[in-house]
Parts: structure tokens; C-alpha cells; sequence
């Protein structure tokens, strides 16, 4: 177990196939700690899609190998720093996997994707509920740097999770 000061929380999805990002990662650490992010929540019939949540020790080989994944692009997700533990982060990631959209429609929302995350323009909250610190990997190629918000809030949540007009223009805008 990693103590809470030294937790970081890496949500990876893999550009290839889970199997060989598993693989991977028991290669470099003999117990890592994960869990499918889509586990336990109504997209679990997707767990064969779900982005994994590892937490890691800021120094470790692990923490080290996703960096670099999410850097090289055969990974695609979001570093998390937060002191409340991999209950409490997988709860808030969950928390923000459904949200309402265009009037009544509800949709998954991959906000674990740099560029999604990035659409949604987190709006940072005086003080942190569970996200202390959220990191990713962003920019044009060749001009990829690392982009950090502070306090995190990706989307409003009362009294249902909902994008606002902009954050739906902007993920249209992304896709097209």
C-alpha cells in the first residue's frame, strides 16, 4: 500500500489492447493496485473497454512506465493526485461517468481522455473535495507538454452530472 502523501492515481487507457497494458504493468510491479473504472458502476457490461485506475507511489517504476505511456501516446489518460485513498477517487471518477447532456439524453463521458478532459475545461473549487491535483498530457504534435488544474471540477453535479452549453459546443467542436 502507498501512503497518502506519496499516492498518485494514473486512470490508463490503453491504445492497445488491456491485456498487453496488464501485462505491462505486472511486469514492473509484482502487486500493483487497480481496479477497472467501470467496475461497479452502470457501464460495468463495458469492463472489457474500462480504463484501469492505478494507484502508485510518485517515484515508482509503475508511476514512471504510465508517464511515459501517456508521453509516447500508447496510453491515454489523466494523473490524479489526492490524499483520500483509491476508494475514494474511483467513487469520484464514477460519480462523473454519466452525465445529462442536450436536454434529457445521458451519455458516458470519457472524461479520463486528455482531450475530453481538456473540452471540458475544469473549473478549479477553493477547496479540494477529493482531487487535489489533475495532470495530463495535452497540446498539437509536437507541441505536447504537461497541462495541470488545481482542484479539479470537470462538470457540474447537482442536481444530476451535467455538461453545460459550452462544454457540449466543445466536445462537438473536438469530434468533428
Amino acid at each position: 500500500m502507498v501512503s497518502s502523501t506519496d499516492a498518485r492515481y494514473l486512470v490508463l487507457e490503453s491504445r492497445q489492447k488491456k491485456e498487453r497494458v496488464l501485462q505491462a504493468l505486472y511486469n514492473i510491479s509484482d502487486s500493483p493496485r487497480w481496479v477497472y473504472l467501470f467496475a461497479g458502476s452502470e457501464w460495468e457490461a463495458y469492463l472489457d473497454e474500462s480504463p484501469i485506475l492505478l494507484e502508485t507511489a510518485q517515484n515508482s517504476a509503475a508511476c514512471r512506465w504510465g508517464l511515459n505511456g501517456l508521453e509516447e501516446e500508447s496510453l491515454s489518460g489523466l494523473l490524479l493526485e489526492s490524499t483520500q485513498g483509491l476508494d475514494a477517487v474511483v467513487s469520484w471518477l464514477r460519480a462523473r461517468l454519466t452525465v445529462c447532456f442536450d436536454g434529457n439524453r445521458k451519455g458516458l463521458l470519457r472524461l479520463y481522455d486528455p482531450k475530453i478532459w481538456h473540452c471540458l475545461a475544469a473549473k478549479s473549487k477553493p477547496e479540494a473535495d477529493i482531487i487535489e491535483r489533475a495532470l495530463y498530457w495535452h497540446g498539437k504534435p509536437g507541441q505536447q507538454r504537461w497541462v495541470m488544474n488545481e482542484n479539479p471540477e470537470p462538470i457540474a453535479m447537482l442536481p444530476i452530472p451535467t455538461l453545460n452549453e459550452q462544454q457540449w459546443l466543445a466536445l462537438n467542436d473536438a469530434s468533428a
